[in-house]
């Protein structure tokens, strides 16, 4: 009986019967697993990652084995088109704040002969894109510990089985935060995020797994448009970035010169706004769109958890 559902005893975490947003997708343990799956399924050498970028995605491709080529963005977000994808190499693709378009995609993918990787971690509610193979991340969109979701633009699998990852013993910040404030977690939070530079694409785990059934993904779409709806209503004559609004938003980026007096100014209302990504400020030139985007844009935080109210408080804490 060693194999059987155990019946009695005390009760587990409750069982939810929706769905996932991404039903149909690969269901792995990170965003940076997707990218590690994908190098093995079709077999990468040589990827080309764009200098805007968490630095934890270039030590994944460092740990399995990648050569890693860098390209620079422009001011557009989008790829400067001073270098040419080799025969066998792959281009990432990243649609910072859901801004790419699908002609700049297909433009991409034209240049890498189809060998395309879209990063969507900051659209989690963009369709994946044909004839690319897209990632997504759930960690930055709902309160779970970990999670992502995989489209290969062929339906390719690969044909050894996964472990499970398992989530119980991670789950303390997400249930801390909802009892007790940001700071006491914020640590563990850090940590989490660690624990995923060297981990081994997995399997997503049946916690979280069950967490993202349980959603009201209309209602999370609703919220992030209309919070996102309302600060660009106020902040888009001050925000140095020209925007296209995306429905079911990641952030709102606020891009100014008195960046460090906004942000201080938003610590003081309570706001606590991230800098994406800090390893940038070290690594690009000053004179380089990456670095200005990491060191003068503001990822305001306008997700499901905020109303109209919460987002009349930041504006207040920008405007003049």
């Amino acid at each position: 009986m060693s194999g059987a559902k155990e019946i009695g005893g005390y009760f587990e975490f409750e069982r939810f019967s929706g769905r996932s947003y991404h039903e149909g997708a690969i269901a792995l343990n990170c965003g940076r697993a997707c990218l590690s799956y994908l190098i093995e399924l079709r077999d990468i050498e040589t990827i080309w990652l764009p200098d805007f970028l968490c630095n934890s995605v270039v030590d994944l491709c460092n740990w399995v084995g990648a050569m890693v080529r860098t390209y620079r963005i422009g001011d557009d977000l989008l790829p400067v088109r001073d270098f040419a994808v080799g025969a066998g190499e792959w281009l990432y693709l990243v649609d910072y704040y859901g801004q790419i378009t699908s002609e700049a995609v297909d433009e991409a993918r034209d240049a890498s002969g189809g060998r395309l990787i879209v990063d969507e971690s900051q659209g989690f509610f963009r369709e994946p894109w044909e004839h690319a193979d897209t990632l997504y991340t759930c960690r930055k969109w709902f309160g779970v510990a970990d999670g992502a979701y995989l489209y290969t633009k062929d339906g390719a699998r690969l044909s050894r089985t996964l472990p499970i990852d398992e989530s119980f013993a991670r789950m303390n910040f997400v249930l801390g935060r909802y009892e007790r404030s940001a700071g006491e977690f914020f640590a563990e939070s850090k940590e989490n995020n660690a624990r995923f530079s060297r981990m081994p694409a997995m399997a997503m785990s049946p916690i979280t797994s069950n967490i993202l059934r349980a959603i009201d993904y209309s209602d999370v779409m609703r919220r992030r448009t209309e919070n996102y709806a309302y600060v660009h209503d106020r902040l888009k004559d001050l925000n140095l970035l020209r925007l296209n609004p995306p429905q079911g938003a990641f952030m709102y980026p606020f891009q100014t010169e008195r960046c460090e007096e906004a942000r201080n100014r938003l610590a003081r209302e309570g706001v606590f706004v991230p800098v994406l990504w800090p390893n940038v400020l070290d690594e690009r030139s000053c004179d380089t769109a990456a670095f200005r985007f990491a060191h003068t844009v503001l990822p305001l935080p306008i997700d499901q958890r905020y109303s109209i109210e919460h987002m009349k408080r930041i504006v207040r804490a920008i405007e003049p």
